[in-house]
């Protein structure tokens, strides 16, 4: 087996050690009932996380995902609220604002040459602040928007005991894999990842590949959104917040490195179910919200740590292969 599935064999190893100390602790954690919520959760946060994990295989980083979703959700209220186009324009006009947020970022990082992290940095704080400026506002306080259309509270619900959410999820997460492992899209990103000079140098068009993984991102960001809505059947200017840590620690616990070049989606798929199994177990336990954050904190650390070792190690153990099949 290569290091990238063995990799994936620590990150599933690691979640049943998680599901197993759960089962152990509570009687209320092994049921269908909880799994199925467990999935959902994982599903809202591998949605993003597919576009995420295209950003970090180039050796990039998008901070600003939580603030798109509540930007999304801030523009299908307003569209609900004060017209009357139909419900389907109202989910696509969300996201096309998603996929615009998500350009906009690809463009100010490759035209202008930002720093990703900076640049998505920024973007979180003025994307956030645009869904503060266009929030529904009643006696000039920021309120929160129903969404109570029965054709868009119908995505939040479930068919046969699976959430739609769960459906749409398995699916972008065949079509990112499938995309990843045999299109020339997925190939250059793996190739921007590991060398962007050599990337260069090789005919790859750089700047469009990142830029192209960012305006997925925000896609999937949008997405994300629109089910999150649907399922709480309203929305917040506070909607998202803090979902780009769980998201980015969910592709790296699924394998994804940070140096780029190393992941894929069957990784991500894996580290959104740990980190929604993670949140459950926190929950039933009534852990305090604080430390629920210095836990999630430690794990990736330790994730990131293991990582590092881990990519020392087994390129130790190929040098020396092949200076033993020098020997010989």
């Amino acid at each position: 087996m290569n290091k990238n599935t063995i990799r994936k064999l620590v990150s599933a190893g690691l979640l049943l050690i998680l599901i197993l100390i759960f089962t152990i602790s509570s009687d209320y954690f092994l049921t269908l009932g909880n799994f199925m919520e467990i999935f959902r959760d994982a599903s809202v946060v591998g949605i993003i996380g597919i576009g995420v994990t295209m950003v970090i295989l180039t050796a990039g980083i998008d901070l600003s995902t939580g603030s798109i979703m509540a930007l999304v959700g801030m523009t299908m209220a307003n569209i609900y609220r004060y017209t009357l186009l139909p419900i389907w324009v109202m989910i696509l006009a969300g996201l096309l604002v998603g996929t615009l947020a998500g350009l906009f970022n690809g463009v100010i990082i490759t035209k202008f040459s930002l720093p990703e992290f900076i640049a998505t940095l920024s973007t979180m704080s003025i994307f956030r602040a645009l869904t503060y400026i266009i929030s529904i506002k009643q006696n000039g306080l920021i309120t929160s928007q129903a969404l109570k259309a029965r054709s868009f509270i119908l995505l939040g619900k479930s068919v046969g005991g699976i959430y739609y959410v769960i459906i749409v999820f398995v699916l972008l997460a065949v079509i990112g894999q499938v995309i990843l492992k045999y299109t020339r899209f997925g190939t250059n990103l793996y190739a921007v990842g590991s060398n962007i000079k050599a990337a260069q140098l090789s005919g790859i068009n750089t700047d469009r590949t990142r830029a192209l993984a960012y305006v997925i991102t925000g896609f999937c960001a949008g997405i994300a959104s629109v089910f999150m809505t649907a399922r709480l059947q309203s929305t917040t200017a506070l909607l998202g917040e803090g979902m780009e840590f769980n998201v980015i620690a969910a592709v790296v616990v699924g394998g994804c490195s940070l140096a780029g070049g190393r992941g894929d989606i069957v990784g991500t798929l894996i580290g959104a179910i740990f980190m929604a199994t993670l949140d459950n177990g926190i929950y039933k336990f009534q852990i305090n919200t604080a430390y629920q954050l210095i836990i999630k904190g430690i794990i990736i650390i330790c994730v990131v740590v293991f990582d590092s070792w881990y990519n020392n190690f087994m390129d130790e153990a190929s040098r020396n292969k092949k200076l033993k099949g020098v020997g010989e």
